[in-house]
């Protein structure tokens, strides 16, 4: 992994300066970063994720374990209250299972995360913002991990 300008990943991901600006209006107008290893999903660049064990039982990746968990049947008011702590469990996991993440992860100390993504919960969308979710899970594991 290595460290690429905000405003290059932006670009990739299609977002313009404005977005750039909203982003670190949002945090304050702090700088931020992000590390794509940290998504769940690799659309835009290739990361190989770690296979999680939780609670005896092997998944693929992190997003495998967060579908896993949904409620049978599906009930979104219940999955609602579920999925965060879903996704701590998830990105602790990862964590524990490559030590290049924990690594990637401590090199972010003491800069804000966020994840520029078409995601209000999970990430912080450029143009119509967002509540950063996932950034917010690994900020707190870091704490945890420099604790």
């Amino acid at each position: 992994p290595g460290w690429v300008p905000q405003r290059e990943v932006a670009k990739a991901l299609g977002y313009s300066e404005h977005g750039i600006r909203n982003a670190m209006k949002h945090l304050g107008g702090q700088p931020y970063v992000w590390a794509t290893e940290f998504e769940n999903v690799h659309a835009f660049w290739h990361f190989d994720e770690p296979i999680l064990k939780i609670d005896g039982i092997k998944y693929k990746d992190s997003e495998a374990f967060y579908h896993a968990q949904k409620p049978k049947p599906f009930d979104a008011k219940v999955w609602d209250t579920q999925r965060l702590n879903v996704m701590r469990t998830a990105v602790r996991a990862k964590i524990q299972a490559s030590p290049d993440m924990k690594d990637l992860l401590m090199s972010t100390y003491p800069h804000p995360l966020l994840s520029l993504k078409p995601d209000s919960f999970w990430g912080f969308d450029p143009t119509y913002g967002g509540e950063n979710m996932l950034a917010k899970l690994l900020e707190e594991a870091r704490e945890e991990l420099k604790a």
